[in-house]
């Protein structure tokens, strides 16, 4: 699969998941909605029990393009997205995935969110902006959705991060 998208709401079929839609129409992908999974979260000690996590890294590890989908809360993403990405940290520090880093190098980055504001927040684009720099995930785009006054999203906004996201090379 070249595209897999994570995703976390406590509504699943809210304004993030709207959104989703619109790319899943445009793009084949793998939508996992990540509130469902069993993530231990992060330990200094790096002592797991069995969880989802290892699975979800596989599915990681054989895709091109990570869209992480979140709505906006409290200038941050949801509890379960935060706790899957404290976890990616451990790619680099466990002794059972010692030296994985590197299999987020060559993905390609994405951002889903939705708030009550016109523009995505600018604290929210910085924290994935940070995670990517981090991980070495070339960030290519953003789509954001406004509940403002209903839910809105404007059409080429969408055709831009499709054609982003359909686009083969590193750059865009």
């Amino acid at each position: 699969m070249q595209t897999l998208i994570l995703f976390s709401s406590a509504n699943k079929s809210g304004n993030t998941a709207k959104t989703i839609g619109k790319i899943h129409a445009d793009h084949e992908c793998e939508v996992i909605f990540i509130d469902t999974l069993n993530i231990t979260p992060y330990r200094y000690d790096n002592q797991y029990p069995d969880d989802d996590f290892y699975g979800l890294i596989d599915k990681i590890r054989n895709t091109k393009n990570i869209v992480f989908a979140s709505p906006v809360y409290w200038y941050s993403v949801t509890a379960p997205m935060k706790n899957l990405i404290d976890r990616i940290t451990e790619l680099g520090e466990s002794p059972r995935l010692k030296n994985q880093t590197s299999l987020l190098t060559s993905k390609r980055g994405f951002v889903v969110s939705s708030s009550g504001n016109r523009r995505i927040c600018p604290i929210f684009r910085a924290f994935f902006s940070e995670f990517f720099e981090y991980n070495k995930i070339h960030y290519v785009a953003t789509l954001h959705a406004s509940a403002r006054n209903g839910y809105h999203i404007d059409n080429k906004d969408i055709e831009q991060f499709n054609h982003a996201l359909n686009h083969k090379g590193h750059n865009y």
